[in-house]
């Protein structure tokens, strides 16, 4: 199979077409108009030809015309496969939601009834793309944690300098972070104020920091991005999102106190 062919066939999978409506729809867009014997000859299926002619029809991607006392089955424009995305966009959009709105209730359900943390694990550029999604999701305020600067790996590492951090100044979540001194940890301390966080440097070496880990509301995400090790697990459960926090807290205050102190004596 060509690779552009595959790539046609992929796309209109992931459109919500059935292996063998691509089939038809193909035969279709190649050959012109067909009658449905045609059809079934030349997609070697025997059954269920109409009832996929049907079902492409009501997709828009398939129209009939009469000539002659016979049904000719044509293709639609390949235009109205970009009016079926734009429909499914529109639904996924609709569904992402209200699934959104209904979700609390039952994750607290599920709490109730399981009696345990709610965990997912992901893996790969998209999954931690995923967390960061939820980490920065709109309607937090603060968002609390402790991060390494030097092993991440570069491409993932500049979607967080380059979309993420933006994206987290333009829905004002105040970010308080705890991370281990290096020259950028330095120049993100000395840009702290316009980009919304406050920022703690420690000991590198008595304190290594190689991954990352985030607090909020009830949530924890933990994750690991340094040279293509993507991976990461995302805890909800509020005691252990509040014991976390304190935790952290703890240690900012206490560098906070010993940061005046320095400042005291100079």
């Amino acid at each position: 199979m060509k690779q552009e062919s595959r790539v046609q066939k992929e796309v209109l999978i992931s459109l919500g077409l059935a292996e063998k409506e691509v089939l038809i729809y193909d035969l279709l867009l190649t050959q012109g108009e067909l009658i449905g014997g045609e059809l079934e000859r030349l997609s070697g299926l025997k059954k269920n030809t109409y009832t996929l002619l049907k079902s492409l029809e009501r997709k828009n991607l398939v129209t009939t015309v009469n000539k002659e006392g016979k049904r000719y089955y044509v293709a639609s424009s390949p235009d109205a496969l970009l009016v079926l995305a734009k429909a499914r966009q529109r639904e996924v959009l609709r569904t992402t939601y209200t699934l959104e709105q209904i979700l609390p209730e039952m994750k607290a359900v599920y709490r109730q009834r399981v009696g345990r943390p709610v965990t997912q694990y992901f893996s790969g550029m998209a999954g931690l793309r995923a967390v960061f999604d939820e980490v920065y999701r709109e309607g937090k305020e603060e968002v609390i944690g402790l991060f390494g600067t030097d092993t991440p790996d570069k491409k993932f590492f500049n979607e967080i300098a380059n979309i993420y951090k933006p994206l987290r100044v333009k829905r004002k979540i105040f970010a308080r972070s705890i991370a281990p001194k290096s020259a950028r940890s330095i120049e993100f301390k000395k840009t702290a104020n316009q980009d919304l966080k406050e920022l703690f440097l420690i000991d590198p070496d008595k304190y290594p920091m190689p991954a990352e880990f985030d607090v909020w509301e009830d949530k924890i995400a933990m994750m690991t991005f340094g040279k293509g090790d993507f991976s990461a697990v995302l805890i909800e459960h509020p005691d252990l999102a509040k014991a976390m926090e304190s935790l952290v807290r703890l240690a900012m205050d206490l560098l906070r106190e010993k940061d005046e102190v320095a400042k005291g004596r100079d």
